[in-house]
C-alpha cells in the first residue's frame, strides 16, 4: 500500500490530535518555587453537603472531614483501572516533603507502590531514621474531582514537584449492587491498613503548571 506525502501528514495529524485528547489543560502558570520542607496543611471542615460521583453501575458519596493542601516530591506514582476503586482513584502518588526531598537523603531510600500499598526502605548509613521517613510520606489515593484532574495527575511522574488541594474524605456507595466503603487517614504518622490518605484533589500545580 502507498501513501502520499499529504496522506501520510494527515496521519500524523490525526494521532496528535488524539494524543492531545489525553493531556490536560493548564488552567495557570505559577514560577514561585514549590516549598517542599513543610509538613502538608490539614484543617477541619463542616461541608454543607457531600461531594457524589457517578459511573457506569457506581455510585459514590465522600464526606470531606477537612481541607488538605500537600507539597512535595513525587517518589513513586501507580495507575489502577479495574474493579470500582479504580473508577473513582484511578491514581496514587507516593509524596515525600522535608529531609526527603534533599538528594543526599535521597539516595539512601527506595520506594516502591503495589495493590493500593506504598513501600520503602534505606540502606545502611541513611541520615533520617524509620519514624522520619513515616513522618514525612504518605501515599495518597487520588479521586480527580473532574476530567482535567484526572488527566493531569496521570502525567505525574517520579521527581515532580506537586502541590495539591483538596479534601481528605470517607467514602460510602454501591458498585455493581454491593456496598462498599473506604475511609482516609487523618494522620501523618500512622501506618500498615488504613494509614493512607483518600484524597479528593481539586487543585494540581505540577513545576509551574496549574490545573483546576
Amino acid at each position: 500500500m502507498r501513501f502520499s506525502c499529504s496522506s501520510l501528514i494527515l496521519v500524523i495529524a490525526f494521532v496528535f490530535f488524539l494524543s492531545g485528547c489525553d493531556r490536560p489543560t493548564p488552567t495557570g502558570i505559577e514560577f514561585d518555587k514549590i516549598d517542599t520542607s513543610q509538613d502538608p496543611i490539614q484543617k477541619p471542615c463542616t461541608p454543607d453537603e457531600p461531594i457524589i460521583k457517578e459511573f457506569k453501575s457506581c455510585r459514590f458519596t465522600m464526606i470531606p472531614l477537612a481541607e488538605y493542601k500537600i507539597s512535595g516530591v513525587v517518589v513513586s506514582t501507580e495507575t489502577y483501572s479495574s474493579d470500582w476503586d479504580g473508577q473513582i482513584s484511578p491514581v496514587d502518588l507516593a509524596i515525600v516533603w522535608g529531609k526527603l526531598t534533599e538528594p543526599e537523603n535521597g539516595k539512601y531510600i527506595t520506594y516502591s507502590q503495589g495493590s493500593r500499598w506504598y513501600h520503602y526502605k534505606w540502606k545502611e548509613g541513611s541520615p533520617v531514621d524509620n519514624s522520619y521517613v513515616i513522618s514525612h510520606s504518605s501515599n495518597n489515593h487520588i479521586i480527580p474531582a473532574n476530567e482535567n484532574i484526572c488527566r493531569a495527575v496521570k502525567t505525574i511522574r517520579r521527581k515532580d514537584r506537586v502541590v495539591l488541594k483538596g479534601f481528605l474524605v470517607n467514602l460510602r456507595g454501591t458498585a455493581k449492587g454491593r456496598t462498599v466503603s473506604w475511609n482516609t487517614s487523618l494522620s501523618r504518622t500512622d501506618t500498615g491498613n488504613g494509614s493512607c490518605e483518600l484524597f479528593y484533589v481539586s487543585y494540581v500545580r505540577i513545576e509551574t503548571k496549574v490545573y483546576e
